[in-house]
């Protein structure tokens, strides 16, 4: 049983979660998806048939944590293991210790803007009582791993780390597509376009892109921006391109699409601006579609590129670095592509979603195990 928190953006922790609903052992493992709040457009892409979804209504606005209603629906599933992810769902690990008949799992996949730099000390004692409770802890990157280390106390050794992983069945280079794509888009040949994909929110920092590309343009005339995705800052993001001469009519603001593998192989470069991230499912999309990247050196993005090798990293906000990098790469074809053959390489080598999934069976298979052993002694 997964538990996650309010799914009204088809973020990246969502759509590791249907990658792994979608592509884990059928005839060993049966899911059900429970979200704290809405489930949004992940309800609409559930594998339907074989995995229900349900919600968990927040009965007093006033109170935050949802642990009875929970603590209900999981004893209506009777589930093996509790999985719960992120802040958003932590209290899901009291609710299932309380059921006493299954083992649980929590996982780490990013931190949102308020507690980039500190957090509340509520925050981290529940989360640390969520830790020692737990089965398994992990977290999608080293760094995230000791983050959370640091912030609550919890042994880092505690803490185990499975990368996201990329379906390159899914994400590819596809010249016909990008024929296609740039075409229904207005994407002129000959025209440089940068692109970016992600919830429209503000540790995702698109201002930076949009700023850096304001610099480009008095060096580049023919260029596109690409910006795929919606969420609380979007209309403030579309006001600001409209307020910049050099933006207005350049940025395309393309909302949420499920024909995402088209708008990649559209682009010529792919920038993930963010002020943090866990392990990003869009720039490893991205790089399998075999495209050069540019991401801050935030989070887990330094796992995930070799910088001047697979990608090349810049200081978060730094506005006139990123703008450089843009020129850099707008000019020399040869590095774009350097880059693109060693970002494909990179993401096949070390991000697979085969062996993500692997790793998700093996920890489910073994904790099943394990808890099935001692209630069979106790």
């Amino acid at each position: 049983m997964h538990i996650v928190p309010n799914s009204s953006n088809l973020g990246g922790l969502e759509r590791g979660l249907l990658n792994l609903l979608h592509r884990m052992d059928a005839d060993r493992f049966q899911h059900v998806v429970c979200a704290v709040g809405t489930l949004g457009p992940m309800g609409d892409l559930l594998p339907s048939d074989r995995v229900p979804g349900f919600c968990v209504k927040k009965i007093d606005t006033r109170l935050r944590l949802q642990m009875g209603a929970l603590a209900r629906r999981i004893r209506e599933v009777r589930p093996d293991i509790v999985h719960s992810r992120n802040w958003g769902a932590v209290e899901a690990v009291i609710a299932g210790r309380w059921s006493g008949f299954c083992a649980l799992v929590h996982s780490e996949h990013g931190i949102d803007l308020s507690v980039s730099e500190s957090e509340p000390s509520r925050r981290r004692w529940l989360r640390r009582l969520a830790f020692e409770m737990a089965d398994r802890v992990f977290s999608v990157s080293y760094q995230l791993r000791d983050l959370h280390a640091q912030r609550t106390g919890f042994p880092a050794r505690r803490i185990q780390v499975i990368h996201n992983g990329v379906d390159t069945q899914r994400f590819f280079p596809n010249p016909h597509a990008r024929a296609r794509t740039r075409n229904e888009l207005g994407i002129a040949d000959g025209e440089f376009c940068v692109g970016a994909v992600g919830r429209m929110d503000l540790i995702k920092d698109y201002r930076t892109l949009m700023l850096a590309t304001d610099i480009f343009s008095r060096s580049c005339a023919r260029w596109k921006l690409l910006i795929a995705g919606e969420g609380p800052d979007l209309r403030a993001l579309q006001e600001f391109a409209s307020a910049h001469p050099n933006l207005d009519g350049r940025v395309q603001f393309l909302g949420v699409t499920r024909a995402v593998p088209e708008i990649l192989n559209a682009m010529d470069l792919y920038v993930l601006p963010s002020i943090s991230e866990g392990i990003s499912n869009s720039l490893l999309e991205a790089m399998a579609t075999e495209l050069p990247v540019i991401a801050t050196a935030a989070g887990g993005n330094t796992e995930v590129i070799v910088d001047g090798k697979s990608g090349l990293l810049f200081p978060v906000r730094d506005v006139r670095k990123l703008s450089e990098q843009l020129l850099l790469l707008h000019a020399d074809v040869e590095l774009r592509n350097r880059f693109g053959c060693e970002a494909l390489l990179r993401v096949k080598e070390h991000f697979s979603l085969d062996s993500m999934v692997q790793k998700y069976e093996e920890m489910y298979a073994t904790i099943a195990h394990l808890r099935s052993a001692n209630a069979q002694t106790a």
